[in-house]
């Protein structure tokens, strides 16, 4: 039996220890930190031979961190093959010298995933001080890799909002001041349509995202399920509450990419106010989840759920910027 029969049968009669854990965007010591933590609460609790996969879930992608063979079978036997071509031998079963790879899986549309053999599982258990530093090097990597694709979408998000901000404008200025007020709810003179034209823009898109957010939690988490029984399912529990910080995330760097980053100063107040947002953003969502189970057989709105959450954020967001005059 070689090597990859081995790792076959154990992977079969095993358990794989799994675990994981949500990286926050441009938090580098942080997520540095929980790396850390999470691959030492495994070499603590496990040997060199069991089959795990660290999961890294991100914004717009996830990382895996796994032995070679787990995600791809046919990788390990391609692996072992030019091994023995080039050294004529391979790591026996008694050195567990199986490669570690990191993953990138990127959750756009025709992206490719990408694996890196950064270690071995050996290194990892005997060697953590040295091999740490590689497979952080690597995912360190991945995740401003998948800030690129955060940033891509906003930046798609923000065009967006600039082809539809003079359409606005322009059906506002059709109306009289009386319709204006009738319309809106308070006066708009001539010289605020262009300030209101961009929040109605702004708002469209925060829907979006709210509204796209919504469908994955319907489809891809509940589905048919009722949503108390989601919440009891720890997976599509956590699941669920990192679909809400991506949102949190993906309406958080609208603001701050589309109006802070030719002004420093209200670019540092937003990212001081982040964490604070995003609490308030947790405790509310947590509130609302709590309430909704409270009636496990009510079909809960997601689309509701989701605007009532990030349109308050939405709107705290405009009003710090207001203070800064942009």
């Amino acid at each position: 039996m070689d090597i990859q029969d081995k790792l076959n049968a154990k992977y079969e009669n095993v358990p794989i220890y799994t675990s994981g854990f949500y990286a926050d965007p441009e938090n580098t010591l942080q997520n540095q930190s929980k790396l850390m933590t999470a691959l030492k609460a495994f070499i603590k609790n496990q040997d060199a031979g069991s089959p795990f996969a660290l999961q890294i879930m991100t914004t717009n992608s996830e990382l895996t961190i796994a032995p070679l063979g787990l995600l791809d079978l046919q990788e390990l036997r391609d692996y072992t093959a030019k091994k023995r071509k080039e050294e004529g031998t391979i790591a026996s079963d008694e050195t567990l010298a199986l490669p570690l790879v990191v993953q990138f899986e990127p959750h756009t549309e025709n992206a490719k995933v990408q694996r890196e053999i950064v270690t071995t599982t050996d290194d990892l258990f005997k060697n953590f001080n040295q091999a740490f530093p590689k497979i952080w090097d690597q995912v360190n990597l991945f995740l401003e890799a998948n800030q690129k694709l955060l940033d891509d979408v906003e930046n798609d998000l923000i065009i967006d909002s600039q082809k539809i901000q003079p359409k606005f404008a322009e059906q506002i200025q059709k109306l009289s001041l009386a319709e204006r007020k009738k319309t809106v709810g308070f006066e708009l003179p001539d010289s605020d349509v262009e300030q209101f034209s961009r929040y109605m823009s702004d708002n469209q898109e925060i829907k979006a995202i709210a509204s796209s957010a919504a469908s994955f939690a319907q489809n891809e988490i509940v589905a048919d399920q009722l949503f108390a029984q989601a919440m009891n399912d720890r997976v599509l529990r956590n699941t669920f509450f990192w679909d809400l910080d991506n949102t949190f995330y993906e309406v958080f760097y609208y603001y701050l990419i589309k109006y802070s980053k030719s002004n420093g100063k209200l670019e540092k107040h937003l990212y001081h106010i982040k964490d604070s947002l995003i609490s308030m953003m947790r405790n509310d969502a947590m509130q609302k989840a709590n309430k909704q189970t409270q009636n496990p057989k009510a079909k809960v709105d997601f689309n509701k759920y989701f605007t009532d959450i990030f349109m308050p954020i939405s709107e705290h967001l405009t009003a710090e910027i207001a203070k800064f005059n942009v």
